[in-house]
């Protein structure tokens, strides 16, 4: 056959056999259609069914949001408290002047408020920062607007009686009373002022009565400028406190009375970012320290020296990764495994991995329409780690989430899967492997602006093992077992197809190969017959 616009003589580059060439087997090509069906059915098997969602360990699901109405006092909420046995819980509303207590159920949720008004019994202008003792038989709160700190004896329902307040006066100095922190064995208590610049410690009789104030201020010695929270290492050893206008982080060592000695300071410079230095937590070991700097919109993070001293800080900063703009509220699950913080100007709310150096990694951000926290401002987990509880300051709001668990079982082979948990009844994800005290105002340490940059605001997871007949490791999913077969089977099909793929390529080249070189010696016997 000649391909030419005319005839013409008989070239090497116009002919070409006057047999028809054999096209490559066809038989390669319904190789090749079955092996694209077989990757997409590979890849349907594999996928999470009907729109299910795809939840790592520590990821928040299933938000339950409380409003601000005639029911719930949650104008301004700001700081929460749970009681030790995790039956009660207890939430400020610093506009509200209010401090609120709920039943907690088993899956979290909040029931019968009672709530306690500022007025002649009980002193809650400005309601702040609460926290309960050890035994839960006793309630402190901040009043940040009347310079007051109150104790409460709790009843067994939680209800709260007896208040005794504490002024700021010649005695207690509580101007702009705001942290405050108990020691492990509750005998002392730590209470920060934010406008008095100081930072008191005193004891607690077992009625749970303050005495014996020893006050620590700004100064030479002590950097307490603004300060504003205060934080106990596990063993009660040492004292964390920050000072949001001297920029700074200082380090007390703790005597058996309480007292302080020893400060070391940590100031905002090249190495530490502390502008606005504002909550501070530390892991359950105590070996690491996490601390936000409000106007720094940072996060750091330290090691912790036996001795209280701060190390190796590493910052993470609000940029397209992390969501840290005015980062305020900090807390670590039970086991300390994920970090939670709170970003008040953002709106949002992000939980990290924790690494066993304490680093962080894996941030997940939740800001959209499904959540209310516009202004989020606190944290805080169940003692089982399987809630967490959120407050929004000017979303007038308290949210509870469904923490989702990693459960590791032994099962058998068929059941080889890297999934996760949640509680009992609740809906099951799969895991992938791997202020100013005025209504919508911004925040203020009481007659004392905020340096904001421009900033204008508009017990570990259960562990369980079943024993099988053959013994493989893996991680389950409570409920999700009818899904197994389906992930076994699709990890065997991406494995056929990959090998199918390989194969079909090698053999299909051989063959093209094979037909070029019969091709090419039927056009030369051509040319040698001419």
């Amino acid at each position: 056959m000649t391909f030419s616009a005319k005839p013409s003589a008989a070239t090497q580059s116009t002919v070409f056999s006057s047999r028809r060439v054999k096209a490559p087997c066809s038989c390669w090509q319904s190789v090749c259609v079955f092996v694209a069906q077989l990757a997409v059915t590979s890849l349907c098997i594999l996928q999470p069914a009907n729109g299910e969602e795809v939840d790592e360990p520590g990821s928040l699901i299933n938000p339950v949001i409380y409003h601000n109405d005639n029911t719930h006092e949650l104008e301004g909420a700001r700081n929460i408290a749970l009681s030790p046995d995790g039956k009660h819980l207890y939430v400020t509303a610093n506009v509200g002047d209010a401090l609120s207590v709920y039943d907690v159920a088993s899956d979290g949720a909040l029931s019968n408020p009672r709530t306690y008004h500022n007025g002649d019994t009980h002193e809650l202008d400005g309601a702040s920062n609460v926290i309960l003792s050890p035994d839960g038989q006793h309630l402190y709160v901040t009043a940040v607007e009347r310079d007051a700190l109150s104790v409460y004896d709790v009843d067994s329902d939680g209800a709260l009686s007896n208040p005794r307040i504490y002024r700021n006066d010649d005695t207690h100095e509580l101007d702009g009373a705001l942290g405050v922190a108990l020691s492990p064995d509750g005998q002392n208590l730590y209470v920060t002022a934010s406008n008095g610049n100081t930072l008191s410690v005193y004891d607690v009789a077992s009625d749970g009565a303050l005495s014996n104030p020893r006050i620590y201020r700004n100064g030479t010695t002590h950097e307490l400028d603004g300060t504003t929270s205060v934080a106990l290492s596990p063993d009660g050893k040492h004292l964390y406190v920050t000072a949001y206008f001297g920029n700074a982080l200082s380090v007390y060592d703790v005597a058996s009375d309480g007292a302080l000695s020893n400060p070391r300071i940590y100031r905002d410079d090249d190495t530490h970012v502390l502008i606005g230095v504002w909550n501070v937590t530390l892991s359950p070991d105590g070996q690491h320290l996490y601390v936000t700097a409000f106007s720094s919109n940072a996060l750091s993070v330290y090691d912790v020296a036996s001795d209280g001293a701060l190390s190796n800080p590493r910052i993470y900063r609000n940029d397209d990764t992390h969501e840290l703009n005015r980062a305020r509220g900090v807390t670590l699950s039970p086991d300390g495994q994920h970090l939670y913080v709170t970003a008040f100007d953002s709106d949002a709310l992000s939980v990290y991995d924790v690494a066993s150096d304490g680093a962080l990694s894996n941030p997940r951000v939740y800001s959209d329409d499904t959540h209310e926290l516009k202004g989020a401002w606190d944290a805080t987990l169940s003692l089982d780690g399987q809630h967490l509880y959120v407050t929004a300051f000017f979303g007038n709001a308290l949210s509870v989430y469904q923490v989702v668990q990693a459960v590791e079982t032994i099962t058998s082979l068929y059941s080889l899967t890297h999934s996760a948990s949640i509680n009992p009844g609740m809906d099951t994800h799969t895991l992938v492997y791997s202020p100013t005290h005025s209504a919508m105002t911004s925040p203020s340490l009481e007659g004392r602006p905020i340096s904001t940059d421009g900033f204008s605001p508009s017990t570990t997871p259960s562990m369980t093992s079943s024993m099988t007949s053959s013994m493989m490791p893996s991680i389950e999913v409570k409920g999700e077992n009818d899904r197994d077969y389906g992930a076994i089977a699709g990890a065997v099909t991406t494995g056929a197809v990959v090998t199918g793929a390989v194969v079909s390529v090698v053999i299909g080249m051989v063959c093209w190969a094979t037909h070029r070189t019969k091709l090419k010696s039927a056009i030369y016997e051509m040319q040698n017959k001419q």
